[in-house]
């Protein structure tokens, strides 16, 4: 499943920081520049299918998981729990 097209900067940042990336580590991962992720997460821009893919991949390997069934939202949201 590919994450909605209104996928928010917040959302992508909240995942980048839970992955434990900068967003230059980040655009790294995802073969984007820094300053695409700044703009993705500060709302300037939206991030295409293809690095939506890239997201979801990156996010899957680093959580150890071998579905693709989870969104960036999902991900973003439950997948990557804290113990505050």
């Amino acid at each position: 499943m590919i994450m909605a097209d209104d996928v928010s900067g917040s959302e992508i940042r909240e995942l980048r920081k839970r992955l434990g990336l900068t967003q230059e580590e980040f655009a790294h991962a995802v073969a984007v520049t820094f300053s695409t992720v700044n703009r993705w997460e500060n709302g300037h821009a939206k991030p295409s299918k293809l690095a939506r893919r890239a997201i979801e991949s990156l996010a899957t390997v680093r959580k150890g998981q071998t579905s693709s069934s989870q969104t960036i939202e999902e991900l973003a949201a439950n997948s990557f729990h804290r113990n505050d």
